[in-house]
């Protein structure tokens, strides 16, 4: 064993790496950093469990509940078809990535800074929905250079190991997390509600800020810049034309859109633990750890799919796991269970989340890119995110569902949704491999 390490050890030392292959390594380091921290920010701020516990303490309308997931999402995809030709006309799109997320931790900086000196509840709720609004929408103007980079730096063969390794890196610092923050929210000496919970999003704005430099290091071959730069209308005459003529992306978009509205019900479980079971903030902040460590723990399995089957058949795998939650959480809002049953169930179904949600999360961006024509790319990435931008807030409707028909129907409902993704996928052919569903 230790002739064949020396052995391995000469034959490096003959073979130094070459400048690309130095760049190369760097690029992924920093990527998995990038992600890894980013991760552990948004672990301390989860949507479905720390901002609807939040939430849930400032108003008891399901409309503006339904709305916090999709909006904080939604800027993301939203402006990315429109700063195409922007970003286009750019040699190095870390430039407009750089512009970008430091404008996004401004506003992240700023609902800190208003949850730790605004008492009147109203008025924080309406500078909570500001600053997120605000911080989900310049985060699409780091959104595509993002996709663009990625496309560039990470070969097709590493961006599963990449996108996996910054999930279970992340989960696992989220996880470590995840015991502080529940000390935090169940009760620090001079730090009341919503105190308490600003000093957790100023630990977020701490590993934010590291994230967003990570790749804003990353070295990037300059591009050639367009001649004369697409205008905004041209660009959306070529845009439709995609949509209209590309039969593989039209199934790729409505599995999208069907997942989209299938995860939509994921916050109301904490909107029904915390009006009906009655649990603690601190029991909340747990469940991120649960969520997390079943995210972390399935990620060494969507990474290893992902890179030697397809990231095709980790969604259809995922759309599965979806349509079982659905299920359960119908038995566990819809029917008589005992307490300790219910929170038992309430933890199983957060940690079937997380490993739904982080096999998407690791295969949807790869798969689109795969998806996308060559040499086209930016166009497809910028239709297709302000395309799921749109329906992205329109699933916060949910919200009324929930409001007029209850829990049963609010599941069901994104229960169909997970069965129409999975026959789309049926349709989608394996852009690698051309494997049989």
């Amino acid at each position: 064993m230790l002739v064949k390490r020396a052995h391995r050890q000469s034959i490096r030392s003959f073979h130094p790496l070459t400048p690309d292959e130095r760049t190369l390594r760097a690029n992924f380091a920093l990527h998995v950093a990038n992600g890894s921290l980013f991760g552990l920010a948004e672990a301390m701020t989860s949507t479905a469990l720390i901002l609807t516990a939040f939430l849930t303490q400032l108003t008891t309308s399901n409309v503006l509940i339904g709305l916090l997931s999709p909006m904080r999402d939604a800027g993301w995809f939203l402006p990315q078809l429109f700063i195409t030709p922007w970003v286009e006309g750019m040699r190095r799109k870390v430039v407009a990535y750089r512009a970008g997320s430091a404008f996004r931790l401004g506003a992240w900086v700023v609902l800190v800074v208003c949850m730790f000196v605004i008492e009147d509840r109203n008025l924080l709720l309406l500078a909570f929905f500001v600053c997120i609004a605000t911080f989900s929408m310049l985060a699409g103007f780091a959104g595509l250079p993002f996709i663009i980079i990625t496309a560039k730096v990470i070969p097709a063969n590493r961006r599963g190991l990449v996108f996996g390794l910054r999930q279970i890196i992340g989960g696992a610092l989220g996880i470590a997390a995840g015991g502080i923050v529940a000390m935090i929210l169940n009760g620090v000496p001079g730090l009341p509600f919503p105190k308490n919970y600003a000093l957790v999003f100023a630990l977020a704005a701490i590993a934010y800020t590291v994230a967003y430099s990570a790749i804003g290091f990353v070295k990037e071959a300059p591009d050639d810049i367009p001649t004369q730069p697409t205008p905004v209308l041209a660009n959306l005459g070529r845009a439709w034309a995609i949509a209209r003529n590309d039969k593989q992306y039209q199934c790729f978009m409505l599995m999208r859109i069907a997942l989209l509205f299938g995860t939509a019900c994921v916050p109301f479980l904490t909107v029904y633990a915390k009006r009906n079971l009655g649990v603690s903030d601190g029991f909340i902040a747990s469940l991120v750890s649960v969520t997390l460590a079943s995210s972390l723990l399935s990620n060494l399995l969507w990474a290893r799919i992902s890179d030697r089957r397809s990231n095709r058949l980790v969604m259809v795998l995922t759309s599965s796991m979806g349509l079982l939650f659905c299920l359960l959480a119908t038995v566990e809002t819809g029917t008589a269970l005992a307490v300790g049953w219910a929170q038992a169930l309430l933890v199983a179904l957060f940690a079937l989340s997380g490993a739904m949600l982080a096999g998407m999360n690791l295969a949807a961006l790869p798969l689109m890119i795969e998806v996308a024509a060559p040499d086209q790319q930016s166009l497809y990435f910028g239709l297709s995110n302000t395309i799921l931008g749109v329906v992205l807030l329109s699933t916060s409707l949910v919200g009324l569902i929930m409001d007029r028909f209850g829990y049963t129907a609010l599941f069901v409902f994104c229960g169909m949704g997970f069965v129409f993704a999975l026959e789309r996928l049926s349709k989608l052919r394996d852009p690698r491999r051309e494997s049989a569903f």
